[in-house]
């Protein structure tokens, strides 16, 4: 019998060996499962903005232009629109012609308005309702069949929630803009220099309102119209404000329900 007497060394060195032959499998499995993790991961991340996307998609057609001047070519959206024709935003609430918009854009109720809608063709408009104290306004059209936007909850919004801005800046190069942010405040009150007055309860934002956004939608990651884009401070960045939707859902389902709203007068 032949004995073979092994050396301390000599040993270390072989369970070193079947060490790492008996790990090498297993941490080339964990390397496997992390990629795999990490690549489902992102196909997770890109279909969650995919399908924000093509809701976003979705609601852009139902943001329209409105202007109170007639303009003789074949849309408002021109250019130079924003000084001549006033031109501001507005977002279909039914498939009837029931838009939604500011009152600073459209003005009292009765008052007439021009609206274009997004495949290009032009309405004549009538304000059924308005309200300066809120700067909201309804208008009219005579039009069936047209894309609408679904109502969502602004009593439900948080701090930090994702947030789309929808509008018609400038003219024609820079129609039906999308800009992205976060709700940053919410139940703001601010004061307008220019009749000293107060507006209450508002949605603040960074998602960028430039000029000719105003009467546009405020949505939430599901499409839903949260807020109309009214104002923003000039003197700052990134600090917008929209009129939560849930102020005038009661006036906007009378008007749906019975095609008028009355009013009460003291």
């Amino acid at each position: 019998i032949t004995f073979c007497i092994l050396s301390n060394s000599v040993v270390i060195a072989l369970l070193c060996v079947l060490i790492i032959k008996l790990d090498a499998p297993l941490k080339i499995q964990t390397e496997q499962g992390n990629y795999e993790a990490s690549k489902l991961s992102t196909q997770i991340e890109q279909n969650v903005e995919n399908k924000d996307s093509k809701t976003i998609d979705t609601v852009v057609k139902s943001v329209v232009g409105i202007s109170k001047l007639e303009q003789n070519g074949t849309t408002i959206f021109l250019g130079d629109s924003e000084s001549k024709l006033g031109l501001g935003s507005g977002i279909i609430l039914t498939d009837n012609g029931y838009i939604l918009t500011n009152q600073h854009v459209v003005g009292n109720k009765y008052s007439n308005c021009y609206v274009t809608l997004e495949n290009g063709k032009n309405y004549n408009g009538s304000v059924v309702w308005a309200d300066n104290n809120v700067d909201l306004a309804i208008v009219k059209i005579m039009a069936n069949d047209l894309d609408y936007i679904e109502l969502g909850d602004s009593d439900n919004i948080t701090l930090a929630e994702e947030v789309y801005a929808i509008g018609n800046p400038i003219g024609i190069e820079f129609q039906r803009t999308v800009t992205k942010g976060i709700i940053s405040g919410i139940d703001r009150t601010i004061k307008l220099t220019e009749n000293e007055s107060y507006m209450e309860d508002l949605i603040q934002t960074d998602a960028t309102i430039n000029q000719g956004n105003s009467g546009g939608p405020l949505v939430n990651k599901n499409g839903e119209l949260i807020g109309i884009n009214t104002v923003k401070i000039t003197e700052a960045e990134g600090i917008g404000f929209a009129v939560p939707i849930n102020i005038v859902k009661p006036i906007l389902e009378t008007f749906i329900k019975t095609g008028r709203f009355e009013e009460a007068y003291l």
